[in-house]
């Protein structure tokens, strides 16, 4: 049975959707000061210098939550941006890994890392399998 190209991709820019504003809205309530941990990565900070900082990273994640959407809407002409968002999501991982293993490791942490590569997977997959199965 051959999967239609176009429904993957699709599925895949609302997956990403629904995954970066869940995160905006979580950085967006921590910078008004929520205690709340990161989903990412499990983390809770404190302070007006975290909070500031979580206040302009939701504002990129609400940005590439529309860049998302926006690729949903003519999936195969900008399948690209899954792939850009699987790199990224990738070099996440490794920074995190070399920078902040000691700072970030808990349940949240390798929960966080389990979503993203399961991010990687779907939108990695999504990109190559429409690359060589075009409608």
């Amino acid at each position: 049975m051959k999967i239609n190209s176009i429904t993957l991709l699709r599925l895949s820019f609302i997956i990403g959707v629904i995954a970066d504003a869940a995160v905006a809205i979580n950085w967006f309530l921590i910078s008004l000061g929520y205690p709340y941990a990161s989903l990412i990565s499990g983390f809770r900070g404190s302070g007006v210098d975290y909070e500031f900082a979580m206040l302009i990273c939701s504002l990129f994640m609400l940005g590439w939550t529309a860049i998302l959407f926006w690729g949903y809407f003519n999936p195969e002409e900008r399948k690209g941006l899954l792939l850009i968002t699987a790199i990224l999501l990738f070099v996440s991982i490794i920074l995190e890994l070399i920078f902040f293993y000691q700072l970030l490791i808990s349940n949240g942490f390798i929960i966080g890392i389990i979503l993203r590569i399961a991010l990687i997977s779907k939108f990695s997959f999504s990109y190559f399998y429409s690359k060589n199965n075009s409608v």
